[in-house]
Parts: structure tokens; C-alpha cells; sequence
């Protein structure tokens, strides 16, 4: 329906034009007629043909040069208002006029032709450019990230930014386009998606299928990619499960053997009497000393399990980590004697929000580990301060430092480093853990000449009215 009211359409167009041309050209042949002789005024026809060629095409041309010889016979050649002619050279010249005027026409319904080809391929090579921008910037942001929304989010940014908003790219089962707007489906197999094209943007509904296409070929791309990286991640997540597991079974065989043994063989010399006051005093200390390093070793793991099952359960709370941090350095002094531990935090640090207990633990095994890495009179030194939206405190030895190769690895259960003497490698991993499940960050910054300082950062959050 719509095809053969737009075919009438351009029919009674084409017909208008011819007529209008015709009756032009008469108009001016008819002004100069007293003037010239009417046979040299036939050429006025040749520019209607010509008019009519160049605007409408060779179709409308031919019946231009038909319509203007019928004219010129009836109303200016002798006899007038008959479609005869009584002088033959007339007849020649009518019969010139003819054929000039079909060469005419066809000469520049050809150029007009041509013209239109070669815009048509101007188009088309726009069109194209167009395209490859699209696609280039939208390839470009699949380079960008990994999980899967976003990627998917960052080519519709592409489309709508390299496009001017004349093209939107929305990830929906169902169209809805907005006014104006031409809706064409993405043949994705991966995730339904719609193009929508601006009518008035200069979009034809070919570029606009064919960018379609293109694009739902990067959908797919990325719907693959994010399988891909997912079915990695799981292939890595259960080998280091595997390896988990290993030294899991290694710090049972191990590490719980050592204390078992120290103190079975305590026991069986308490159990065996004859031993005087002072020996029996040093046996029953060995039993506590063991049994609490068991005890310590057997929460690791709890704990450790618990984090791994992102099972931390954090209770958040006001925390000021002056005080946190003088808890920690007391728990830390009671089992490590007196060696120096130098609290250098600001009066003005503001509160955090965090589980006081578990950024107690952190902070302990932090200062710990700094007293079993530092020479005897070296202080270990607790810093801190805010800035950039952060709160940072700072556990600082004068240690050996760490080696480069072992940092990428320092947080990773089970990891010991060559100098770590007697650890379990828990101890770092456990931090981690706990600084990350109350919003925190715990980074390394180590140096063979000045030790090693290990900053767990919290964001600033707008503090109580009691505090302000």
C-alpha cells in the first residue's frame, strides 16, 4: 500500500513538472513570437526538455519533448489550432526539434543519473565511515575491564558518543523506542539488544541493519569473553582450592604436630614424677606456652575457613585507632616481652567505621610480625594520618625488608617467606581478610634498606555529631 501510493505520488509529480514546463516554455515562446520567427523558437522546448531532464528523469524528459511538439504544431505552427502542418520545412523543423529534445533528454537524464549514482556512493562511503568508527570505538572498549555489564555498557556509551546521540544501543528483550526513533533488533545470540536510529540523523534503514549486525557480533564477543574469563576464574579458583588444601593438610601434619608432641612429652614427665619443684614449674610452662600456640594456630585456621567462606560476619562500630592500635601493642607486649613499639598517631585521627576486634586482631598480628622481623632495640613504629577521602595507620619495622619476588605473594595463605623462621603463613592472609571484609585496604611497602611497613586504610566517613 504504502509502495503504490508513493509510485502515484511521484507519477502525478513527474506529470505536474511536464506540464508546468510545457506551458512555460509556450508562455515565453508566445511573448516572442511578434519577434522571431516562430521556428527558431522551438529551442525554447529544448530547455523544458532539458529542466525537466535534469530534475525528474528520462521518463519525464521523453514526455516533455512529445507534450512540447504536440504543443508547438497546435498553437504556433500554420495552420494554428490544428495538429497539421502545411509547410514541409516545418515539418523538418518540428521533426529536429523532436529528436533534439529526446537527445537532450537523454543526455541529461543520464548525467542526472550518474550524479545520483555518485552520490549514492558518496553516501555509502559515509555511511561505512561512519560504521567503522562505531565499531572501532566500540571494539576498543571491550579492551577495557573484564566483567561482563559493564563491557556491555561501555559499547552502548560508544555508539551513543561516537554517533552524536543519533544512535542509542539498549540491552532489553522488548523495544521501546522513543519518538521519532527507528527500532532494529541485534541479531545476538548472547543478549537481546535494540538499536534505536534517530529518523532525522541521516540514518538509512540498511546502514543502520548492517551496524546492527556488526554490533551484535561484539555482543557476542564479549558474552564469550565473560565465559571464557569466568570459566578460567573457576579453573584457578579450584586450584587454589587444591592448594589450599595441600597446606592445609601440610599445618595439620606439621604445625599441630610440634605443639601435640611438646606437650604429650611434658605430660609424661609430669606423669612420671621424681622431679623437683623448679623442672616440674618449667614442664607445666612448656604445656601452657604450647597449648597457647595451638590454641593460636587452631584459630587461624577458624578463621581463615570463615574468610574464604566470606563468612566474616564484621559487627561495625565507631573505632578510634589510637586505642585500637594501644590494645593491640599491650597484647603484643604481653606475649613478646617489652620489645620497643613507638604510637605515633595524630591526637586529631578521625573515628572509622570497622569490628574493633577483628582491626585489633589485624593490627596485632601486624605489630607482631614487625617485632619478630626487628633487631632487639629497634622500635617498630605505628604511624598514621588521612587524606585523599582515606584514614591509614602504618606499622613500621627496621627489619631486613622483603624480597621482591615474594611480594606479590606475602598475602596468600600459607605463603612463608625464607626468612619467616617458625609461622604458619596465616597471619598476613587473616589481615587481608578481615581489612577487606570491613571496606579497608591493606598494602605492602618494603624496602631492603629501611625495613618494611605494611598501611591498612579505611575511608573517611562523615563523623558523629558528638565527635565534630
Amino acid at each position: 500500500m504504502k509502495n503504490g501510493f508513493g509510485n502515484r505520488r511521484r507519477i502525478a509529480a513527474d506529470a505536474a513538472a511536464v506540464i508546468a514546463s510545457v506551458a512555460g516554455a509556450s508562455a515565453l515562446i508566445a511573448l516572442l513570437d511578434p519577434f522571431t520567427p516562430v521556428v527558431g523558437l522551438s529551442s525554447i522546448y529544448l530547455l523544458a526538455v532539458l529542466f525537466v531532464a535534469i530534475r525528474r528523469g528520462l521518463g519525464a524528459a521523453l514526455a516533455t519533448a512529445v507534450l512540447a511538439a504536440l504543443v508547438f504544431n497546435f498553437f504556433f505552427l500554420r495552420p494554428r489550432y490544428q495538429l497539421t502542418i502545411a509547410e514541409s520545412r516545418d515539418v523538418a523543423a518540428l521533426i529536429v526539434m523532436l529528436i533534439a529534445a529526446l537527445v537532450v533528454g537523454r543526455l541529461a537524464a543520464t548525467s542526472r543519473s550518474r550524479a545520483e549514482e555518485a552520490e549514492d556512493r558518496a553516501q555509502l562511503a559515509a555511511a561505512r565511515e561512519r560504521e567503522a568508527m562505531i565499531i572501532a570505538r566500540a571494539a576498543s572498549s571491550l579492551l577495557e575491564g573484564r566483567e561482563l555489564d559493564p563491557q556491555l555498557a561501555r559499547i552502548g556509551e560508544a555508539v551513543s558518543a561516537t554517533s552524536a546521540g543519533a544512535l542509542r544501543l539498549v540491552f532489553s528483550s522488548a523495544p521501546s523506542p522513543a519518538r521519532g526513533e527507528a527500532a532494529v533488533p541485534l541479531p545476538s545470540e548472547g543478549r537481546a539488544a535494540w538499536l534505536y536510529a534517530t529518523a532525522a540523523a541521516g540514518w538509512r534503514p540498511p546502514d543502520v541493519e548492517r551496524l546492527a549486525t556488526s554490533l551484535a557480533r561484539l555482543v557476542d564477543l564479549a558474552v564469550e569473553r565473560s565465559r571464557s574469563n569466568a570459566r578460567a576464574a573457576e579453573a584457578e579458583a579450584a586450584r587454589r582450592a587444591d592448594v589450599a588444601k595441600t597446606a592445609v593438610l601440610h599445618a595439620i601434619s606439621h604445625d599441630l604436630r610440634s605443639p601435640l608432641t611438646a606437650i604429650r612429652t611434658a605430660s609424661e614427665g609430669l606423669a612420671a614424677g621424681g622431679l623437683d619443684p623448679e623442672d616440674e614449674r618449667g614442664l607445666l610452662a612448656a604445656i601452657e606456652e604450647e597449648s597457647e600456640r595451638l590454641t593460636g594456630l587452631v584459630d587461624d585456621l577458624l578463621d581463615l575457613s570463615r574468610i574464604q567462606a566470606d563468612a566474616v560476619g564484621p559487627r561495625s562500630d565507631w573505632c578510634d585507632l589510637a586505642d585500637v592500635a594501644a590494645s593491640a601493642a599491650a597484647q603484643v607486649r604481653r606475649r613478646r616481652g617489652d620489645h620497643p613499639i613507638s604510637i605515633e598517631l595524630p591526637s586529631d585521627l578521625p573515628l572509622i567505621r570497622a569490628d574493633p576486634s577483628q582491626l585489633e586482631r589485624v593490627l596485632a598480628n601486624l605489630i607482631e610480625n614487625a617485632v619478630k622481623f626487628s633487631p632487639p632495640r629497634s622500635p617498630v613504629r605505628i604511624s598514621g594520618g588521612s587524606g585523599g577521602g582515606r584514614v591509614t595507620i602504618r606499622v613500621t619495622d627496621q627489619g631486613p625488608g622483603v624480597p621482591p619476588p615474594q611480594r606479590t605473594q606475602i598475602f596468600e595463605p600459607f605463603f612463608r617467606g625464607a626468612r619467616s623462621g617458625s609461622g604458619t603463613g596465616l597471619g598476613l592472609a587473616i589481615c587481608r581478610g578481615f581489612v577487606e571484609a570491613n571496606g579497608g585496604e591493606i598494602r605492602l611497602h618494603a624496602d631492603a634498606a629501611d625495613g618494611t611497613s605494611f598501611a591498612v586504610s579505611f575511608p573517611l566517613v562523615r563523623q558523629p555529631a558528638a565527635v565534630t
